[in-house]
């Protein structure tokens, strides 16, 4: 942290593995951490790995003296804290996705610009090197028009805390999709510009989390005896935005198949696949850059030829650099230039529509 940076009071609420997280870099920056859960478990594993000062609840935290909030409690949670931060003059950090449902997201999204408070929500992929320098090739017009866009987010065994709040509907909104298809949304919908959604297609299935014997193998977050599973744990969509572009997504939280991570983006004029499923594995230790990142071009000099170039980013750690972008937001009080809160509405937009549409077809 630059010696000149103010040091901040940072409220966390919701004391998971993200609130450790943003704990673990806020400490490592210099700020003070201040905490509330309503979990006694999770107060008292956070207080033995992190300094910090717990509060019994939110009116407490708020009235703390507090620079910031970073809210990253169960889904359906996400409205009550921070509507309670806005009114009490706080900026917030928001993890993905905004809301449990369209309506609530709304609700946050109005009550931020009524206030004129800083909301940002959790979207960290959008600061890899890899998926700005992506975005960046897309700006410049060097991959032509872009037409359709594959994007795929898959687990082979992964559905996160059997039985805890993210296999609850009321609680997570949803499953799968909502969860980690949101990701897919929010990049796909950046890389676009943000563009309407005009109709989207699409299937959810729940094939893997209700069994008894699901082979767990590989989790996200903590292991539980199963107390609810009424969410889906895959989801195929297509979807068409205006002007005719389209896009693939392949969400699963389970699947029989190879686990990936990826962006395939489709020009006129050359194509980027894009990577992203095992970040740190990625990285080439004798020079620390990023491989699995390749342009697809055609050219004509001398002879027609193809060009398959392999693109090679610094690595860097888009979590960190996303709790800094959020940070410089409050001290300057300018809203940040990515993940704001209208961008995660129309994230949401299109979920809700995905979700609509796997009962009902096109929409």
């Amino acid at each position: 942290m630059d010696d000149d940076s103010p040091r901040m009071d940072i409220g966390l609420v919701g004391l998971g593995k993200h609130g450790e997280t943003h704990a673990q870099f806020l400490q490592e920056l210099g700020h003070t951490v201040h905490a509330v859960d309503l979990d006694p478990r999770a107060k008292q594993r956070f207080l033995d790995r992190y300094d910090a000062t717990m509060y019994e609840g939110l009116d407490a935290l708020f009235a703390a003296g507090l620079d910031a909030v970073i809210i990253s409690t169960p889904n359906k949670f996400h409205e009550t804290a921070a509507l309670k931060a806005f009114d009490t003059g706080l900026d917030v950090l928001i993890e993905k996705p905004l809301a449990h449902d369209l309506e609530s997201a709304e609700r946050i999204v109005e009550a931020a610009e009524e206030t004129g408070n800083i909301c940002m929500c959790g979207y960290f992929h959008r600061f890899q090197n890899r998926c700005r320098l992506a975005k960046g090739y897309v700006e410049s017009g060097r991959l032509g028009e872009v037409t359709h866009i594959d994007a795929r987010y898959m687990r082979r065994r992964g559905v996160p805390g059997l039985g805890t709040w993210y296999t609850s509907r009321e609680i997570a909104g949803g499953g799968a999709l909502i969860d980690v298809g949101c990701f897919l949304v929010d990049l796909v919908l950046d890389f676009y510009d943000w563009p309407e959604l005009e109709q989207v297609i699409a299937t959810a299935r729940s094939d893997f989390g209700h069994r008894d014997d699901y082979a767990y193998l590989d989790m996200w977050g903590e292991d539980d005896e199963a107390k609810m599973y009424d969410v889906e744990d895959s989801v195929t969509a297509f979807c068409e935005f205006e002007g005719g572009r389209t896009a693939h997504l392949e969400i699963a939280w389970a699947a029989n198949a190879r686990r990936r991570h990826e962006y395939n983006i489709r020009g006129t004029e050359a194509g980027v696949s894009l990577d992203i499923t095992n970040p740190l594995e990625s990285v080439d230790p004798s020079t620390e850059q990023i491989r699995d990142f390749r342009l697809y071009e055609v050219r004509s000099d001398v002879v027609d030829h193809y060009v398959d170039s392999e693109l090679i980013p610094p690595a860097n750690d888009p979590f960190r650099d996303e709790l800094a972008t959020f940070l410089a937001a409050v001290e300057t009080g300018e809203s940040p230039d990515r993940c704001t809160a209208q961008q995660a509405l129309a994230v949401q937009r299109v979920i809700d529509a995905i979700y609509e549409a796997t009962d009902h077809g096109w929409v």
